[in-house]
């Protein structure tokens, strides 16, 4: 068997014929003709570019056993009208790059795994070059039709640097995979959301978020018809942070930790917070001593743990009568940080059961945050959002790389 009829039958490059293979400082030079006839350009796909000359261009390929593999081949630099002199287009390897498409598929499935650094040192090529072979790859396989559709979608934002920087992620709860992604956390960022999807976004039905004015704004300026439903993980924590206050505002009654009853109320931090199915039996033992001497507190416990009842109910049909009732005993409970959680509640009492009768939380948008935070730490932080938000979309949009065979 010929050499060149072996490399092609090895490499099985689309669109081209080996000439030739050379073994060079480089490593394994395999020299290729592309069978095609017609003048195409790489950058907008036109046909019939006048020809402007000739060059050799080179790319890396998949390594051959420990070395490197080069694709060679002679290339048509034509005028195209739109983008000037353009190499015309080859079938093995993306537009601008230096790479083929198989060596970047393989590189953009590693990046789904694992950090740069250990890519680059695999692979044998520059650190930034992972992050470039990563953005052209997800600007080829990210679906456009990703944000047809959208019925009931969440928002929620990440902190991905020092300084308050953030990224407002939106997911699609019916496919659970992020589908839009940019910096910025306030109303003007989910705009930029909803003016991207244009007439579209009249499907949207349903919005889960926090209880985040500016995202609220925003979707009630761009889709006045959707429901607003808060996540029951935030509305439930807004008690816990009130019950904590309450037994701040106790412990500095009692002059603090200068005294033994300052100790004691500072003791029963978690016996408060924690749900008592959790809670060890000295945990339950000090809620009985808290029951006994302190009515405060254990008002503030059990005001938390009805809200929490809120969303437990075998009957969702009950939740707006429950949630009334609540809302009066916290009205009424001579408790500060309740009465301020009650009024705030009251404002978005149509949110919480909206949630309630939906369904809906931001549960898959937190499990998502912290795949985010993953891919973050393991690259010791992004200088800049562009990079890391080329890899939110590589790892959770739901892309799937296919592997050469």
């Amino acid at each position: 068997m010929r050499v060149t009829t072996g490399f092609n039958r090895m490499l099985r490059l689309p669109g081209a014929s080996v000439v030739d293979v050379s073994f060079g400082v480089e490593g394994v030079i395999v020299t290729v003709r592309l069978r095609r006839r017609r003048r195409v350009c790489s950058r907008c796909g036109q046909l019939g570019g006048q020809l402007h000359d000739r060059r050799v261009k080179r790319w890396r390929h998949l390594d051959l056993a420990a070395s490197r593999c080069v694709i060679e081949c002679e290339l048509r630099r034509l005028w195209c009208r739109d983008c000037g002199a353009q190499f015309e287009a080859v079938p093995w390897a993306r537009a601008g790059s230096r790479y083929t498409r198989d060596f970047e598929d393989v590189v953009a499935w590693l990046a789904q795994q694992m950090a740069k650094k250990p890519i680059a040192g695999l692979m044998r090529i520059a650190w930034d070059s992972v992050g470039r072979i990563v953005a052209r790859v997800v600007s080829e396989h990210l679906d456009q039709r990703r944000l047809d559709g959208l019925i009931a979608i969440g928002v929620d934002e990440i902190s991905y640097r020092r300084h308050h920087r953030y990224l407002t992620s939106v997911v699609d709860h019916e496919a659970g995979v992020i589908v839009w992604c940019s910096p910025g956390r306030n109303a003007e960022t989910l705009q930029a959301f909803f003016d991207e999807l244009g007439e579209r976004k009249q499907s949207i039905k349903a919005v889960s978020i926090d209880m985040s004015g500016g995202y609220e704004k925003a979707i009630r300026d761009s889709v006045p018809d959707a429901e607003i439903c808060f996540d029951p993980f935030h509305v439930v924590r807004l008690a816990q942070r009130a019950v904590d206050q309450v037994r701040r505002d106790e412990w500095n009654a009692h002059e603090r930790s200068h005294t033994p009853q300052g100790k004691w109320i500072k003791g029963t931090r978690w016996s408060l917070l924690k749900a008592p199915a959790k809670q060890s039996i000295e945990q339950l033992a000090l809620l009985h001593e808290v029951q006994q001497a302190n009515k405060a507190l254990y008002r503030g416990f059990l005001l938390k743990e009805e809200l929490k009842v809120l969303y437990q109910l075998e009957d969702p049909s009950l939740a707006p009568a429950h949630l009334d009732a609540w809302l009066a005993w916290a009205s009424r409970s001579k408790l500060e940080p309740f009465v301020k959680l009650a009024r705030t509640t009251r404002q978005h009492r149509a949110g919480i059961l909206a949630a309630i009768r939906l369904g809906l939380t931001n549960g898959r948008l937190e499990g998502l945050n912290s795949r985010i935070r993953l891919i973050s730490h393991r690259s010791f932080g992004f200088h800049s959002a562009a990079p890391l938000i080329a890899l939110v979309y590589l790892c959770c949009a739901g892309i799937t790389i296919q592997l050469p065979r």
